[in-house]
């Protein structure tokens, strides 16, 4: 059973604020753990002007990249690769493509292949206070979906082209959840696909009160740690997100982090319940 326009019936709006300085955005926001919507941060950005599925084709790089195949954190972990240009041009035909599960470029590391569109974005409202940031973009055609789930540091996210719908419900909520073992580096899932949902075995999740709001091209979304967030497409989208660690982080998550996976790598730690491996013809093969 699909849930997700329950949901959005009984959610409230995540906060918005135009103009925030980053006093104020420290102060209010991420020493308070806080969400919160920033209108139009990302309007004047040389990414929210030029990025577009042409731009990226016109760039000189054509190299195979991962693509997720459905929502893999609730459901099985799919994907397949696909040369850069050969899927954009997929998505140019996007609105043709019916099927459910949507293939996904997520967590794409745009500023590793592309090395000169760094300049192209602006988090220093949050990056002035930290002291690691990993940068990806996230490109896809409508009705992608990243499920329930929640990052072990906080989140900058960027809408520069269509829109997205996001949820988010707060760390409070971890009981009401039901959490998953599933291994992906930085994140805790859900056991919860609110698109199909079974009421039977997870009754609790009822009682979670949700916040929501549709992002537009040049919004800029704060997910603080902790936060459980759900992301949905409604149109062919290009998205940059900055997960940043904060000095605290460097000596907490960031170690832990690095050394789960090298136990996951190895194949000591969750070794095929994950989102970076699969089976396929009874041998592990690598997301990546």
């Amino acid at each position: 059973m699909d849930i997700l326009s329950d949901i959005l019936k009984k959610s409230e709006q995540i906060p918005i604020v135009r103009n925030l300085n980053t006093t104020t955005f420290k102060k209010d926001y991420l020493n308070r753990n806080k969400p919160v919507v920033i209108k139009g941060m990302a309007e004047n950005w040389p990414a929210k002007k030029k990025w577009s599925i042409d731009f990226f084709y016109d760039l000189e790089s054509n190299k195979p990249v991962p693509l997720e195949v459905g929502n893999i954190f609730q459901n099985e972990s799919k994907f397949l690769k696909k040369d850069f240009k050969l899927y954009l041009n997929t998505l140019k035909k996007s609105e043709y493509n019916v099927e459910k599960d949507k293939t996904y470029l997520s967590m794409f590391n745009i500023f590793d292949q592309f090395p000169d569109l760094k300049k192209d974005t602006d988090f220093s409202i949050f990056t002035k206070y930290t002291k690691l940031n990993n940068t990806y973009a996230w490109i896809g055609p409508s009705g992608t979906i990243s499920g329930l789930h929640w990052d072990s540091v906080n989140n900058m996210l960027a809408q520069l082209k269509g829109k997205k719908l996001v949820l988010l419900a707060s760390p409070k909520f971890q009981k009401e959840m039901y959490i998953s073992k599933k291994f992906d580096l930085g994140s805790t899932f859900s056991q919860v696909d609110i698109n199909n949902f079974d009421e039977n075995l997870f009754p609790k999740f009822r009682d979670v009160k949700f916040y929501q709001y549709i992002l537009e091209p040049g919004d800029v979304l704060f997910i603080p740690v902790g936060w459980w967030h759900y992301v949905k497409s409604l149109d062919v989208s290009i998205s940059v997100n900055n997960f940043g660690y904060l000095p605290k982080d460097m000596l907490t998550t960031n170690i832990i982090e690095h050394l789960l996976l090298r136990l996951h790598s190895r194949g000591l730690y969750r070794k095929n319940y994950c989102t970076c491996h699969t089976i396929v013809n009874g041998k592990r093969v690598s997301k990546f």
